[in-house]
């Protein structure tokens, strides 16, 4: 089908602003990882301080619809640029195709998704982005000395960037905690070269100290990073099985169960290390909670008269209780704006 045969349906617009910070971002589709919805033109305009520009680094698993004819005219992830004199069309990608990754040339870009009303793909897109310092692309590795030239002359006078102070060693701990793997924490601070980067940690030469896992036959065999934070993450904050006891968590006093506990959801650990303000009192509460069905034996005392006395005899029956369980749980910290 082409363009003028597909039916003309009403798409869901949105557009939204993001200013983008040392810490960076991620954008992705809808549903992410699962297949996006249909009819949908969304947009994502980032900004950036003066002086610096935007990186972005695409998530290899990319899969949109399929090109038609070789060009990307139902469902696409385009990027523009547009500055004060021109506009620059960096792409327009679907199917599996995608840049690893791109940078801007001024403090500005814009991401459009669109998505028709027939086929659909998973899992979609995921775009990270981040900060990136007029002089942080050039002196990374080797100097690209043309580039510093070209941008140089590209910049007016009035455009020079100020002398960026240093991030402390708090600021960049604090940087640290907002990502997941080690990959973004060195796709954020070293867009350019953070492949190589990585490799380092496990092969460079100049290191004083070597550990065992750098003496090991192969990378896999390496110390995991990614997996002991996970490890963190999971006996952090986290959903976890409680036992209560019947009586006390229903408020019963005129009868008894069995079992006389139950296990629980309860939200349970400490705010893990290294998340946001996670020394300045926070506390792991449920952010999402729900309520299941038990089915328990209960005994109640059940009072007769019989021949003008009160008399008690044993009553055991199957009764159905409901208790609460957290399904989800986050830190809340004094610090913390509202959300």
């Amino acid at each position: 089908l082409t363009d003028s045969n597909r039916p003309a349906t009403d798409l869901y617009h949105k557009d939204e602003n993001i200013t983008v910070t040392p810490v960076g971002g991620v954008i992705f589709s809808p549903n992410y990882p699962k297949a996006y919805p249909r009819n949908l033109r969304l947009s994502w305009k980032l900004l950036a301080p003066p002086g610096n520009l935007i990186h972005l680094q695409f998530d290899e698993q990319f899969h949109l619809e399929e090109p038609a004819n070789g060009k990307c005219s139902y469902d696409f992830v385009e990027v523009e640029e547009k500055s004060q004199t021109n506009t620059i069309k960096w792409g327009r990608w679907c199917g599996q195709k995608a840049p690893s990754s791109l940078t801007s040339k001024s403090s500005m870009l814009r991401i459009i998704f669109n998505s028709d009303d027939y086929f659909v793909a998973k899992p979609g897109f995921k775009i990270y982005y981040s900060l990136l310092q007029y002089f942080t692309i050039n002196f990374q590795g080797d100097a690209n000395w043309e580039a510093v030239t070209e941008l140089m002359s590209d910049m007016g006078a009035n455009e020079m960037p100020a002398t960026e102070v240093p991030q402390t060693l708090e600021d960049l701990d604090r940087t640290i905690a907002t990502f997941d793997t080690i990959e973004q924490l060195l796709q954020s601070l070293s867009p350019d070269t953070w492949r190589q980067d990585l490799d380092n940690i496990y092969t460079q030469t100049y290191i004083y100290y070597r550990s065992k896992s750098y003496h090991l036959a192969s990378r896999q065999n390496k110390v995991d990073l990614n997996r002991l934070h996970d490890d963190v993450k999971r006996y952090s904050c986290t959903p976890r099985n409680y036992s209560v006891n019947l009586r006390e968590e229903l408020k019963t006093t005129n009868a008894v169960f069995f079992p006389r506990c139950l296990l629980v959801k309860r939200c349970g650990g400490n705010c893990g290390c290294g998340t946001n303000n996670w020394n300045t009192g926070c506390t792991c509460q449920p952010s999402k909670t729900t309520t299941k069905l038990h089915e328990v034996l209960k005994y109640a005392p059940e009072t007769t008269p019989y021949k003008h006395q009160q008399r008690q005899r044993v009553r055991w029956v199957i009764d159905e209780i409901f208790l609460s369980h957290h399904e989800m749980c986050e830190c809340a910290c004094p610090l913390q704006p509202p959300r």
